[in-house]
């Protein structure tokens, strides 16, 4: 049984925010640093020609890829289909939101919804989308405040 068969080392997006529009699953891999033994993403395309596709997912992991996304995809060998290079950036800015244990969910929530996210979740950890240069500098303004506060933890999601 090679590696990436485990379902125990797969995350999932079963709700994702335009699940609508999914036409295609691709397969990521990322490094170590996930929970456990996580180490692939599936995420989840809209097919708009036979050489580009619009992510419909907002990744927990991957790095490199925002909601909205349109990218190229490839064939590896260990996964399968897998995202490539990104051939058109959306205005989405994607993020990843761990609330700590004794962290504020009510406010994360209210930030959540002035700032018109797009939002899944898997436990604590939640991943969120806002669209456009000034609401990402005000949303992250406002993750700051309960980052000092201790609430949360944050992170890009598309470096």
């Amino acid at each position: 049984m090679s590696s990436a068969s485990n379902p125990d080392e797969w995350v999932l997006h079963p709700s994702p925010v335009w699940g609508d529009r999914v036409d295609v699953v691709a397969n990521t891999t990322f490094d170590d640093s996930g929970p456990g033994t996580l180490r692939f993403e599936q995420l989840l395309f809209e097919k708009l020609d036979e050489q580009r596709f619009r992510l419909c997912c907002i990744p927990f992991f991957t790095s490199g890829y925002s909601l909205g996304d349109v990218v190229a995809l490839k064939d590896d060998q260990e996964i399968g289909v897998s995202p490539g290079e990104v051939v058109e950036r959306s205005d989405h800015w994607s993020l990843r939101v761990l609330v700590t244990p004794n962290g504020d969910a009510a406010a994360l929530q209210d930030l959540l919804t002035t700032h018109g996210a797009e939002v899944e979740t898997r436990g604590h950890l939640v991943a969120c989308s806002v669209v456009g240069r000034e609401q990402l500098r005000s949303f992250r303004r406002g993750l700051d405040e309960l980052e000092h506060g201790g609430h949360l933890v944050y992170e890009t999601a598309w470096i």
